[in-house]
């Protein structure tokens, strides 16, 4: 990232002190470039849109999410958006990054997520919808367009989606406002036991479990863990919703591994999205065969 234009987007934010600021890289993020930044005494996270991220990204639906999800108490305020650059200043939130390890070896910290899911999904309405079942055939157009590679048994994986699509619609909840992209890093615990969720560049209306099957697959949860969240998240273990979340491991795991197909394609960022993606199918092809699927999609 250019100096001068880091530079130039932080003159743009109104009522600091421009002569007094200081900026330093902050690790973390796939697709953009961040920053911690001290002005006029306080602390800010300064993210700047990677280059053609705009492909896969509304950054005014992301404004818009970003700030619903900040007034329903579960990520940090937004400072102001500076354009054309879509940049964003965010407060910054003292705490610590979660790591797939550090939550699955922390009941508290499970609990959290599953409080906070609860809280942003009954709390938030999003823009626009994201139902999962939507955006996978959207992600498929996606990767014809640009001619990513998708593995050899993708017709079978598309089969297990519209089987999983179809058994879903049996007590159907309501779509809520959804993360969608629920990595560790995505998550901050604070020093008081709150998790902030930060980042919602993927954030729509969408199945509140895809939120907690998402969270399910990108830990290693065992399967009481699963259950602990479920409860944390809903106050009961109710058989039909724990199945739809298993199920929303495998459906979060097409959608995913899509993103990174196309992302190899036309990402020039130094990331090797292709295993990426390829880890993403071969975890499906586990939940699928070592799971409970059958169980799951009846008793969904």
């Amino acid at each position: 990232m250019d100096k001068d234009l880091v530079k130039s987007i932080v003159c743009r934010v109104e009522d600091w002190d421009h002569e007094n600021v200081e900026y330093e890289v902050l690790s973390g993020g796939l697709t953009n470039l961040n920053y911690t930044v001290h002005a006029n005494g306080s602390k800010y996270v300064l993210r700047i849109p990677g280059e053609g991220s705009e492909v896969m990204i509304d950054r005014d639906c992301e404004l818009y999410n970003s700030k619903a999800a900040a007034q329903s108490g579960v990520s940090p305020q937004v400072i102001c958006s500076i354009k054309p650059e879509d940049a964003l200043v965010i407060e910054f939130i003292e705490g610590e990054v979660m790591h797939p390890e550090t939550v699955a070896e922390s009941s508290s910290r499970l609990e959290a997520i599953g409080r906070s899911l609860n809280q942003l999904h009954s709390g938030a309405e999003f823009k626009p919808e994201t139902y999962v079942f939507d955006m996978i055939p959207k992600y498929r157009g996606m990767c014809g367009d640009v001619g990513a590679f998708l593995p050899y048994d993708f017709d079978w994986i598309l089969s297990v989606v519209d089987e999983i699509a179809e058994a879903m619609e049996r007590d159907k909840p309501r779509l809520t406002a959804c993360h969608n992209d629920l990595l560790s890093e995505n998550f901050i615990y604070d020093p008081e036991g709150k998790m902030w969720i930060i980042d919602w560049e993927y954030g729509g209306m969408n199945d509140p479990f895809f939120d907690l099957g998402d969270v399910c697959v990108e830990h290693p949860l065992t399967p009481e863990q699963e259950e602990l969240l479920l409860r944390a998240y809903a106050g009961v273990v109710d058989k039909s919703r724990l199945s739809r979340m298993r199920l929303h491991k495998l459906t979060a795991d097409v959608w995913w591994g899509m993103w990174g197909m196309i992302q190899d394609r036309i990402s020039s960022l130094d990331f090797d999205f292709y295993t990426y993606g390829i880890r993403r199918f071969e975890r499906f092809r586990r939940n699928y065969y070592e799971g409970q699927y059958s169980m799951w999609i009846n008793t969904v």
